[in-house]
């Protein structure tokens, strides 16, 4: 009882999941940068819900979550560089998902203003936007705790949200956006999980550099932690063939070193489960073994 009073105090307390496997098992699917700007507007925004119907059955899970790198926004821009705005319509997108990172290098394209108008557009869409504040899920009986983490040079580690989060969660699930765009695994990235699995964090799903990166296992206070790097794209424009590349990670709970993947592919602004030499690509560079879903 004082668990559960615990979680509640404080806390938004958010429900799992999206047609979850009917089995008793807890599992989380876990995808990497996700934009609905530019060339994935051009190509999907007639048929917004039919954006992620190719790939619905490797996201079907209990919890499921991945970088929302497009603030969802009317809003006018002020940022420079690279504008990744979209539609608040483009939500309707997003059906398949349960939880979206929102803290990355795109967040404030639109400003203070448009990071408060998308967050409340995925709340409105009964999804939940994961930001820097621990966010809790009850997920089958067992509390699961979010947060999202930008490292933009300035911002420390979140070892005390962290420390917190597990004091209060079985599980603890960090989605860092770190590393160098289109680039390997950094020591800078090794050091920075090595930190965040000490201070509790039980899966860190890191995005941000754009194409997929190696996982590791690491041993944490309670145990086996799972540190995926970079899931690459889930969806985006970019055309270069190692950013059309990613993955929807499921890691069944609480035996994380149970993880497998499903490799996914984009091009032209779509999504597909990825086949053939993309497909083995993709499993070598995780370094995981395919789901069953992808066989």
């Amino acid at each position: 009882m004082k668990r559960a009073c615990a979680l509640l105090a404080g806390l938004l307390l958010t429900s799992g999941g999206r047609e979850a496997p009917a089995s008793g098992v807890v599992t989380l699917a876990l995808g990497g940068d996700l934009s609905l700007a530019r060339g994935v507007a051009q190509a999907n925004a007639a048929d917004w819900p039919a954006t992620l119907r190719p790939i619905a059955p490797l996201l079907r899970a209990d919890l499921t979550a991945a970088n929302l790198e497009s603030p969802l926004t009317d809003a006018p821009r002020v940022t420079r560089g690279i504008d990744l705005r979209a539609s608040p319509g483009a939500a309707a997108a997003l059906w398949a998902l349960t939880h979206l990172g929102v803290v990355n290098n795109h967040s404030l394209d639109a400003g203070p203003a448009g990071q408060a108008q998308s967050r409340g557009t995925l709340s409105r869409a009964n999804l939940h936007p994961v930001t820097a504040a621990p966010i809790f899920s009850v997920v089958r009986g067992q509390p699961v705790a979010l947060l999202a983490w930008l490292d933009d040079g300035a911002t420390s580690l979140p070892l005390a949200a962290v420390r917190a989060a597990a004091r209060r969660a079985d599980t603890v699930i960090v989605l860092p956006h770190w590393g160098e765009e289109y680039g390997l695994t950094t020591a800078r990235q090794r050091t920075q999980a090595r930190a965040l699995v000490a201070a509790g964090a039980t899966v860190i799903a890191g995005s941000g550099p754009h194409v997929l990166q190696g996982h590791e296992v690491l041993t944490g206070p309670r145990g086996a932690a799972l540190v995926l790097y970079s899931l690459g794209n889930l969806l985006f424009d970019q055309p270069f063939p190692s950013a059309q590349l990613g993955a929807v990670v499921r890691v069944p709970l609480p035996d994380v070193t149970r993880a497998c993947a499903a490799p996914t592919r984009t091009r032209a602004g779509r999504v597909s489960p990825a086949s053939g030499v993309q497909r083995a690509q993709a499993l070598i560079r995780l370094g995981l073994p395919a789901c069953p879903e992808a066989r």
